[in-house]
């Protein structure tokens, strides 16, 4: 049940890939709306989670879990009928509620209920869902897109939230930590708009000019409210992230791991879609198949990342699976400058493995960084930098689209993050005896 909630939520960031040609068609939107729309949804998402996580922590899991799907469902019915551009974007932010809501309670209640030794395979399996949900969303849009129009990639959440509610309210258990410190508000607000005032300046400025008073003032803006927001948690006496976990070098790594690895794939995602459906000419179906692949392969190796990492450690596996994103995006690129369908198909693939390897030993770094009291931080760290990344994937690598007019030069920016992360993972991860055990900490 908790697989099925995260992967509404997940999808309903990549099934737009493929429909983002027919919302531009529908709405009359240009580029920056559109980024805008893919935008929207996982900035609202990433400013809330991580306070909303520390809620369900206080309050109670299970209950924001079922508030966050209806919230979700009943926004999806807005979305899906919109018509305009801005009600679109004004619909996508309240789903992003709904979602900040209920991702990370899905992964805080699994980090409560399975101890230690089983944790691992727990998140290998929700960390799979995750994987696949992500490729899976193009190819469920794509069947969409062929029979009805695009308002029905949002309106298919609607019975999926209602099978959803039902199973929780029947099978998933209530847990909370009364202990747990209440939300600084101001860390929250500090956050959000730091976020907000970041992807302002990136969809802004191939429009506006990087150098024009708005972009300027967003981007410095959102520079000193990110500064302004890691003093104050070191200063607050109710952090949104407890001490012992901020100082705790499996979570600074696997949030690095996290975010260079769905920056990557939501960016990816974003640029190839359009690609296959403008210069290529393919419909949106078509579009979606390419990304089968990276599905199956997702899946694959999140399974078996786990037997892997208890003998080479979570942190090696991270940068493995960051390298191999890496090659994808390099493939990508390649295949896009030399009109090469196959080599996408290929670099989907590639996509795929870095996902299940990546993104397993991520969330396990993060994850195992917090007591299980407060393991709805810890997740809220977690959902919050994948929407986070996600969100700024889509942003930059469209803003470098948009300023280069080329489908190839976006993709290698990916490959840079993914090579840079993956060699600090590498130098603070060595293979010895203590990285065989899962939760070991890197040598300083």
């Amino acid at each position: 049940m908790l697989c099925l909630a995260l992967s509404i939520i997940v999808i309903d960031n990549t099934i737009l890939a493929v429909a983002f040609p027919s919302i531009q068609r529908g709405l009359h939107t240009s580029e920056s709306g559109l980024q805008w729309i893919g935008s929207a949804y996982g900035l609202v998402l990433a400013g809330l989670l991580l306070p909303l996580a520390v809620v369900g922590d206080r309050r109670g899991r299970k209950g924001l879990l079922m508030i966050g799907l209806v919230i979700f469902g009943a926004a999806s019915i807005g979305a899906a009928f919109a018509t305009t551009t801005a009600a679109l974007v004004v619909a996508r932010g309240v789903m992003g509620i709904g979602g900040a809501c209920t991702m990370p309670s899905t992964l805080s209640v699994l980090g409560n209920i399975f101890p230690d030794e089983e944790r691992g395979k727990a998140i290998a399996v929700w960390s799979g869902v995750a994987g696949i949900a992500t490729a899976i969303g193009p190819v469920v849009g794509g069947l969409l897109l062929a029979r009805y129009w695009w308002g029905s990639v949002f309106l298919v959440n609607v019975p999926v939230v209602l099978v959803a509610l039902v199973l929780t309210a029947l099978w998933v258990p209530r847990s909370h930590d009364p202990a747990a410190p209440p939300v600084d508000r101001g860390s929250a607000l500090l956050w959000w708009c730091a976020l907000t005032a970041i992807i302002v300046a990136i969809i802004e400025g191939p429009q506006r000019g990087w150098g024009s008073p708005l972009v300027v003032a967003a981007g410095a803006g959102g520079v000193l409210m990110l500064v302004a927001f890691a003093r104050r948690e070191d200063r607050s006496t109710k952090p949104l992230i407890e001490d012992a976990t901020r100082r705790d070098p499996r979570l600074r790594w696997g949030a690095a791991t996290v975010v260079a690895l769905f920056f990557g794939v939501m960016g990816m995602q974003f640029v190839l879609s359009l690609w296959i459906q403008g210069p290529q000419h393919h419909s949106a179906l078509t579009a979606g198949l390419y990304f089968v692949p990276t599905a199956v392969m997702s899946l694959v190796f999140a399974l078996l990342t786990p037997g892997w990492s208890a003998r080479w450690g979570y942190g090696v596996m991270a940068a493995v699976g960051l390298v191999v994103t890496a090659v994808a995006a390099i493939v990508a690129a390649v295949s896009v400058a030399t009109v090469s369908l196959p080599g996408v198909v290929v670099a989907g693939a590639l996509v795929g493995v870095g996902i299940g390897m990546a993104a397993v030993s991520g969330v396990e770094l993060i994850m195992s960084s917090a007591r299980p009291e407060r393991a709805g931080s810890a997740s809220g760290v977690n959902e919050t930098l994948v929407e986070a990344s996600g969100a700024l994937g889509i942003a930059v690598l469209g803003s470098v689209l948009v300023e280069t007019g080329s489908y190839a030069w976006p993709l290698p920016v990916v490959a840079g993050l993914a090579i840079v992360t993956a060699i600090g993972l590498a130098t603070a991860f060595r293979p010895s005896r203590a990285s065989r055990r899962s939760n070991a900490a890197p040598k300083s």
